[in-house]
């Protein structure tokens, strides 16, 4: 479990898609960049129902907040791992870029490596492969 997490306040700025879904969206938005089962990389297991427990909301308003973040692409959501993607908390929970001898690239790298098959893993490596010196996924 992570002790640490950043909630950058351009998070509010960006919000006018969200803010249609109304406030459990938005509450959903803020539990996934906080969430106690998140990672630096913003990729990890969540079955839904543990959102709805820890967020105190029902199973079916959790999923319709999370359908309602999928569709603004503020997150994606691979049913069959339950792993959530926060599309760009890698960039809010690191940096833009990271320097060769940074030691954040090696445990990335690590927390990539180690990720399932998830629908969106492709995607993932597109948008941070340069960013974060990240190797191609080995088969």
């Amino acid at each position: 479990m992570r002790i640490f997490a950043k909630v950058p306040p351009q998070f509010w700025l960006n919000v006018n898609e969200r803010k249609k879904l109304g406030g459990q969206a938005l509450l959903i938005a803020i539990y996934l960049l906080t969430s106690p089962h998140a990672n630096m990389i913003g990729v990890y297991y969540l079955p839904v129902n543990f959102m709805a427990h820890e967020i105190g909301i029902t199973l079916e308003e959790a999923l319709k907040g999370l359908r309602g973040l999928i569709e603004t692409q503020y997150c994606s959501y691979d049913d069959h791992s339950e792993f959530v993607w926060v599309h760009d908390m890698g960039f809010s929970q690191i940096c833009k870029q990271l320097k060769p001898a940074d030691n954040r690239v090696k445990a990335i790298q690590k927390i990539y490596l180690n990720l399932p098959e998830v629908s969106f893993l492709k995607a993932f490596y597109d948008k941070y492969a340069n960013a974060f010196l990240l190797e191609k996924r080995s088969e």
